[in-house]
This record gives C-alpha cells, sequence and structure tokens, in this order.
C-alpha cells in the first residue's frame, strides 16, 4: 500500500539534505533524530565531532547553494566567514609556508552548528517534512524482501511507534545499526572495508584577537608517516578561531591545556603555539577519537525494498580531511536523481542506488585512504595508490612554490578540479624541477603578537 511518505533516520547534515530531497518527490516525510533539536548554533551531543573544525570543501559549498539557493549567503550573515581557500589561508607543507595569491577558489568556515542550523530551519519551512525529535529508530518493520517503515521509540515518555512508508532512508552515520537489523531479518551480513590510522585530535575555540584581519586560515599539515601531527585554525562565526590539532597513535593531542600547548609547540612549525599563547580561551578542550574509515558495501548484498542508506552510515572518512558534508550532499544529490526512475523503492532499484553511491564515494575514500595507509602498511591499497603516492608527495614539496601546482592541488582536495590535471605539463614540470632542485620556502605568516594586537 503506498503511504506517500519517507522517513530518515538521523538529522545530520546528510540527513537534513536528504530530506530536502525526499519532500520533491513525497508528499510526506518524517526525520527520526535521537536528539533534542535546538534553534541556533548550539552543540548537541548526537554530533560528537561538532566541536572541531569543520571547512566545508568547495563542492560542497557549491552543491548547498543549488540546493538551498542563497544559503551561502543565509550562513554569511550568520557570520560564516567567506574566504578565497588560497589566498586567505597559509598552509606548512613539506618544506616550508605556501605563497597566498589571489583565486576563485572560495568556500566557507564556520562551526558545525551553524552550519545544521542554516540547513534545518530552512526545512522548519516546508509543511513536507516533520521532525521527530528524542526519537529513537529500534529496528525495521518488514522482511527480508521489503521494509514497509520504522519502529520508533520516544526517549521522554519510552512510547513506541509504528510509522509506515515507502521509503527509509538510513542518515544515521557511523553508529547506524542497519547492517544488524538487515541481519536479523536474514538478509546477511554487510561487508566491510576497514582503515584506521588511529588519529585523535584536540580543538579548542578562541577569541580573534582584536582588529586582526590578514589571514583566516593556519594549517600545519601532517606529513605521513614522517610527521605524524597536524593541526588548523580557522576563523569562525563570533569572531572566534576554531582550532582543531590531530596526531596518529602516540602522537595524538593530550585534551588537558598544558599538554595542548605543548604538543602544539612540538608541530613542524611552532607558529600555533606561538599565536595561542597569547590568544584568549572561550572553551574548554574537547577530544575526539573515532576517525576509522569504514566502508558498508551495501551493494555487494541483496537488499530488501523500501529501503537505502547514505552519508557515514555506508562511507565514512577520517574526518581530518573534511570529505564528509560535500560527499553526503552528492550521495542525497544521486538519491534524488534515482527517485525519477518508475520502479524506486524496489529492490532492483535499492541495488542500483547502493551501486551508484558507492561508484560515488570512490574517489573520496581513495584521497583518505591513500593517505592513511601510509601508516598501515598491512592495508592493500590499489596499484595505482601506490605508484602515484611518490608523484603526490612531490606535488606537496612542489605548492610551496609554485602557484599554479598548489592551485591544482587545492581543485582536487576540495573535489571540483579533475584529477588528471594533476598530470598537465604545466603542473607535471614544476613538480618534476622540485624533484631536481628542491626549494625551501622561508615565507613566514604574519601573526598578531608580531604586530602588538
Amino acid at each position: 500500500m503506498l503511504q506517500d511518505h519517507a522517513i530518515v533516520i538521523g538529522s545530520s547534515i546528510s540527513g537534513l539534505v536528504t530530506a530536502h530531497i525526499l519532500s520533491q518527490h513525497y508528499g510526506r516525510v518524517s526525520v527520526l533524530e535521537r536528539d533534542s533539536l535546538p534553534e541556533g548554533g548550539d552543540f548537541r551531543a548526537g554530533v560528537p565531532q561538532g566541536r572541531h573544525v569543520h571547512l566545508l570543501l568547495i563542492r560542497g559549498a557549491r552543491e548547498l547553494e543549488i540546493m538551498f539557493p542563497g544559503i551561502n549567503q543565509e550562513l554569511q550573515d550568520l557570520g560564516a566567514q567567506l574566504f578565497d581557500i588560497v589566498n586567505d589561508c597559509h598552509y606548512y607543507l613539506k618544506n616550508g609556508w605556501t605563497t597566498p595569491h589571489p583565486t576563485e577558489l572560495k568556500t566557507l568556515s564556520a562551526t558545525r552548528p551553524l552550519f545544521d542550523w542554516a540547513i534545518r530551519r530552512r526545512l522548519l519551512q516546508n509543511p513536507k517534512i516533520q521532525f521527530f525529535a528524542q526519537h529513537d529508530a529500534i529496528n525495521l518493520i518488514g522482511n527480508r524482501r521489503h521494509i514497509q517503515g520504522v519502529q520508533a521509540r520516544n526517549r521522554q515518555d519510552g512510547s513506541e511507534k509504528s510509522l509506515y512508508a515507502d521509503l527509509v532512508v538510513d542518515a544515521s552515520g557511523r553508529s547506524s545499526k542497519l547492517a544488524t537489523w538487515l541481519a536479523e531479518l536474514g538478509c546477511g551480513a554487510v561487508s566491510e572495508t576497514v582503515l584506521d590510522a588511529k588519529l585523535g585530535y584536540t580543538s579548542r575555540i578562541y577569541a580573534k584577537p582584536e582588529g586582526w584581519n590578514e589571514w583566516k586560515g593556519l594549517f600545519v599539515m601532517q606529513q605521513p608517516p614522517s610527521a605524524p601531527k597536524g593541526a588548523i585554525l580557522l576563523e569562525v562565526e563570533g569572531n572566534r578561531w576554531i582550532v582543531t590539532g590531530g596526531g596518529v597513535n602516540q602522537a595524538k593531542p593530550p585534551t588537558d591545556e598544558a599538554g595542548f600547548m605543548q604538543w602544539l609547540r612540538e608541530l613542524p612549525s611552532p607558529i600555533l603555539a606561538d599565536l595561542l599563547s597569547n590568544a584568549q580561551p572561550l572553551s574548554p578542550t574537547s577530544g575526539y577519537a573515532r576517525t576509522e574509515n569504514r566502508q558498508r558495501h551495501y551493494e555487494r548484498m541483496q537488499l530488501p525494498a523500501g529501503v537505502v542508506a547514505l552519508g557515514d552510515a555506508v562511507c565514512a572518512f577520517n574526518p581530518m580531511y573534511g570529505q564528509g558534508i560535500s560527499t553526503a550532499t552528492l550521495g542525497a544529490i544521486l538519491l534524488g536523481q534515482k527517485l525519477k526512475e518508475q520502479d524506486r523503492g524496489s529492490a532492483a532499484w535499492v541495488q542500483r542506488f547502493q551501486h551508484d553511491l558507492a561508484k560515488s564515494n570512490q574517489f573520496a575514500w581513495e584521497m583518505a585512504s591513500g593517505e592513511d595507509a601510509r601508516y598501515d602498511p598491512n592495508f592493500k591499497r590499489p596499484l595505482a595508490s601506490k605508484f602515484l603516492a611518490p608523484y603526490f608527495e612531490q606535488i606537496n614539496q612542489a605548492s610551496v612554490y609554485s602557484n599554479v601546482v598548489f592551485s591544482e592541488f587545492i581543485k582536487t582536495i576540495h573535489m571540483i578540479g579533475n584529477p588528471t590535471a594533476l598530470f598537465h605539463p604545466r603542473v607535471f614540470i614544476p613538480v618534476l624541477m622540485s624533484k631536481l632542485r628542491p626549494r625551501v620556502s622561508t615565507l613566514v605568516p604574519n601573526l598578531p603578537l608580531q604586530r602588538n594586537i
């Protein structure tokens, strides 16, 4: 029986953009969220990474603007920072600092709660979408051939309700229970590919010094496997800086204040320790360590009709690479394209969607796993990835003195460039020259303390 109803499990950004897409194809969309949903930019427990740096990749910013026209300006009105990712930031790479130069490569920086709120308040204006806050999805309704809805429990009073729908979308993230539910229905086990570089990170928010407008970001990049520490500082709403430091295995940053500051001082460049020793902290330090890359291969199994999964519930990346929001958005867009097909929701349709989603996620997966595999010699990388690793290391080195190389590299990282551009002669030749005559950059970014602000 057709319900003209779709259910989304989880109101992460993946769940929010998915609910928006579903509202274009169904008369009703219900979003189940185990947390309460605050108005504004408050942190919430269900987004454990919410207190850490969130840089929206350029591809993600562009796709969100297409999906929600005007949202980039709305984010700026709420305090998000628009910046040129090359000109307004400094990057410490293998042999020094990059040289800022103007580009059209612009994106937004804000705290994670602000990104969530800007999207969620758009959805609150959509009469087709209803949020069920403080509701757990506790099981699927249906059998191994056809899923017909979700059993939900109210966390406030313990009551349960059966919600029936034509399509259930799992966007519940790394903690997804879909694999368990499907196994209990007799669908078999979901195979996984997991690569864990054992990364942990610590973050803190600081006041931006009054009158400081020279740059909006500092990146002290990890250089695996020899330099397993890295850190990022970004300007966010409210005239604040957010700083996240990450390290692998024994190089993880401590979460106490003194330990974190000493850890920052031991980075390949001590610039962040120098900078933050004079800055006013506005928050306690926060740690996080669930950072493994994990693929759940739903495309390899026979799924029931009426249920799909996307976002981190399918493919989760090491968060330090910033790919989550953009890949989740692209997954929701793909879902919208597939929903135009006449057999939507059928078992065959579900299989096609999960197969196409796996293909869509593959490039981001290879980028993240290619880096993290350098910490794990036992992880079996594709032969091409092993072959290209030395070349990408040289790109890193050449980026310090070649604006062309660095700009093309940034385009690849931000998922807006064709990776083959990295092999064009205008990139390849400077990369080759850097190998023959490696240079070291002596540029050092200006710091507020140097200007007595």
